[in-house]
Order: structure tokens, then sequence, then C-alpha cells
């Protein structure tokens, strides 16, 4: 039953890292919205556990596999280090506003970091702060929406 849930999460967050490419490559916008990493702040900050390591694992793998073209495991480290960051800046931290705005920022920094070691800095810095504006938005809706308030 353990490896159908791993598998299932797999799948899950594949077809959000899909969606994500797919969305952002078909709508020329200045910013970009990365439903994926939004997904892999959430994990991170409110339901991270060991046992979702294997799925972020297998998700960056078949992203590496399909999409990517540098070294195999580059995107599996990068998930895993956004994952990791965000649960060690909101649990070390109080759970504020700015902490995740930050953790947004720097997470979007390093999920970006290949574009922007390829590209030049400016090509990739005019949307940057539309784009933490916007997921930033997009964050707070879904962990709103989510929350459990009985």
């Amino acid at each position: 039953m353990k490896v159908i849930r791993l598998i299932s999460i797999s799948i899950f967050l594949f077809i959000l890292c899909l969606f994500e490419n797919y969305v952002n490559t078909f709508i020329s916008l200045d910013f970009g919205v990365y439903i994926f990493l939004i997904s892999l702040l959430y994990i991170g900050t409110e339901l991270f556990n060991q046992n979702l390591v294997i799925p972020i694992f297998l998700t960056g793998i078949l992203y590496d596999s399909f999409f990517s073209t540098y070294y195999l495991g580059l995107y599996t480290s990068i998930f895993l280090v956004v994952v990791v960051l965000s649960n060690f800046a909101v649990s070390r931290y109080s759970k504020s506003t700015v902490i995740y705005t930050t953790t947004i920022s720097l997470c979007l920094l390093i999920y970006k970091l290949p574009i922007i070691l390829e590209f030049d800095l400016d090509y990739w810095l005019t949307g940057y702060l539309t784009s933490i504006i916007v997921n930033s938005l997009i964050f707070f809706f879904l962990k709103r929406t989510l929350r459990n308030s009985v």
C-alpha cells in the first residue's frame, strides 16, 4: 500500500510539473506562474516528512529525463533543496507572511538557477519581482483554502 501511495504522489507531482511547463510555454507573460514550485513550497511548509522524499526524487528524475538538457539529477536536487529550505525556514522562524514571502523569493531563485546561469541575469530579472508577487498570492490563496478551520 505504501508503494502505491508513493507512486500516486509521484505521478501527481509530475502531472503538476507538466502542467506548469505547458502553462508557462503557451502563455507568453513576462512572469512565470510556477504551480509546481508552489506545491513544493506547500509540501515543505505544511506537509513535509521523510516519506515524501522519494516521490519528490522520482519527480525530479522524470523531469530530468523528459524536459531537461542538464545532468540527470540536477532538478532532483533542486526540488529537494527547495522543499528542505522551505521546511527549515518555516520551522526555524515564525510562520508569518514575511517569512513565507522571503522563502518564496529564495526558493524561486534556487528553482530557476539553471536558467539564470545559462542566460543573462537581466534576461530573467525583469519578471522576478512580478513572479514573486503572483506566486506568493497563489501560495497564500492555496494555504488559506486548504487550511483546517474547524
